[in-house]
């Protein structure tokens, strides 16, 4: 018989006493030295807990009644918290909040990088952690005959029928009911993701934090859709802050919503916002951080991490539209940045010229391959700045990078787990992390970024 079952099995009720959150933000206890996982629990609270479900090291439960609360608790503000899956964290005070992500950082850092002895220093959080999202991507479901826009609850495809996330934009939550409204009037038909019929598939709202600008993508199959420009039309009528709106053709579903060729259905291609004082232009597809607020912090500690003196040679790996490029570009000798989207490497370039700085350039390609071209090339950095996606830093890029032997690397994060494995690999080949400063660019999520400051110890 499996030692688990001689523990516990499913359906079993059991006293368990929470003691710390995981990386998915569930609470975590151990009964009779296995760790038990339930969701929506405080760090200190006793509970009974049901036994749901089992793996090889720990087992899986859902509170049946909770038998002591946390003084750190909290009343969540939204009504489908509990299903939607998207703000772990509304139960728990917010102050606990950032100490836990604080936690999560110096967790992973012991646990997958085996680095012990870093500063982890506490975690920068907002003044106000609500409606901070300037983007919002909805799903688009039939319910009971009519057209309705929400999330799917965590790892399905059931709908959370609801516009009213608190996380965002209050005027994004508006608009997002609004199109709602006129996706019903034109009876634009949603997507059915198992017979492959259909064509709206989402909406994803973009709004411009500093300058109020919205985009409207209407993400659809490849069916005719006769009536895009008039429905487009009347969206911008609405709500005179809306200056785009665009059709995103997705053919090939995936993970990744806007993935197809968009075509301009009213108003412009772009929306602006500013970080730091530099302009953007923002397109469809463009990857922009959702936290404008926030974004700025980030920033400015990339730029300190960096220590410029402004005869750097800076490379920006995985730069995107080139915020972080332009931003170090304003203290550096030279800076060039690289992304795999072409799209993104031409809104970077634009923006450069945009903000009228000419020490930047931007190359088209993945890092992996790029990076050991310059290294043929001779083309030795001073700093690099990293920010790589949830999966962290290609293996062959980051051999590449050690490879040039830069003086301070800078790694942006907004997985600690990718980034402290990214950093153990940096660990064996001449490099230390000194710092790590986690910013709270998710409140009331269990995610959190950071900003990691890397130094070469070896000539």
């Amino acid at each position: 018989m499996d030692s688990r079952e001689t523990i516990v099995v499913p359906g079993e009720e059991i006293k368990l006493t929470i003691e710390t959150i995981n990386h998915s933000g569930e609470g975590v206890g151990r009964y009779k030295g296995l760790a038990v996982f339930v969701p929506f629990t405080v760090p200190g609270e006793e509970a009974v807990v049901r036994i749901t479900g089992l793996r090889k090291n720990f087992a899986y439960g859902t509170v049946v009644k909770l038998l002591s609360l946390s003084d750190l608790r909290t009343e969540p503000r939204c009504p489908a918290f509990d299903t939607c899956g998207g703000s772990q964290f509304q139960h728990i005070d917010y102050q606990l909040q950032l100490e836990l992500k604080q936690r999560l950082v110096e967790d992973s850092l012991k646990r997958i990088g085996k680095i012990t002895g870093v500063q982890v220093k506490p975690t920068i959080g907002m003044t106000q952690p609500w409606g901070y999202r300037n983007k919002a991507q909805f799903q688009v479901n039939p319910v009971e005959g009519r057209i309705r826009l929400g999330f799917f609850e965590e790892g399905t495809h059931s709908l959370v029928p609801s516009t009213d996330c608190l996380l965002l934009d209050s005027q994004i939550r508006e608009i997002a009911l609004m199109v709602e409204e006129i996706l019903n009037k034109f009876a634009a038909a949603p997507y059915d993701r198992e017979s492959g019929t259909g064509l709206v598939r989402n909406v994803v709202i973009r709004k411009g934090w500093y300058t109020s600008e919205v985009m409207v993508v209407l993400v659809t199959s490849d069916e005719k859709f006769p009536d895009g420009f008039a429905l487009a039309g009347e969206i911008r009528d609405r709500v005179p802050e809306i200056v785009s709106v665009v059709r995103n053709i997705c053919i090939n579903p995936g993970r990744q919503v806007l993935r197809g060729e968009n075509q301009l259905l009213s108003g412009q291609n772009t929306i602006t916002d500013k970080i730091g004082g530099l302009l953007f232009e923002i397109s469809p597809t463009s990857f922009f951080q959702v936290n404008s607020e926030q974004t700025e912090i980030l920033y400015q500690k990339v730029l300190e991490f960096a220590g410029l003196t402004g005869k750097e040679t800076v490379f920006d790996v995985y730069c995107g539209i080139g915020t972080i490029s332009l931003f170090l570009a304003r203290q550096a000798g030279r800076v060039i940045g690289f992304e795999v989207s072409r799209e993104a490497v031409r809104d970077a370039a634009n923006n450069a010229g945009v903000n009228k700085i000419t020490n930047v350039e931007f190359v088209s390609g993945k890092a992996e391959e790029c990076l050991p071209n310059m290294v043929k090339q001779g083309i030795n950095p001073d700093v690099i700045v990293v920010d790589p996606p949830r999966q962290g830093v290609e293996k062959r890029a980051l051999q590449a990078i050690a490879d040039m032997k830069p003086q301070r690397i800078v790694y942006v994060s907004c997985d600690p787990a990718t980034m402290a494995r990214d950093a153990k690999f940096l660990s064996f080949r001449g490099y230390k992390m000194k710092e790590v400063q986690p910013v709270d660019m998710f409140p009331q999520t269990v995610h959190v970024e950071c900003v990691t400051l890397i130094e070469r110890v070896e000539a």
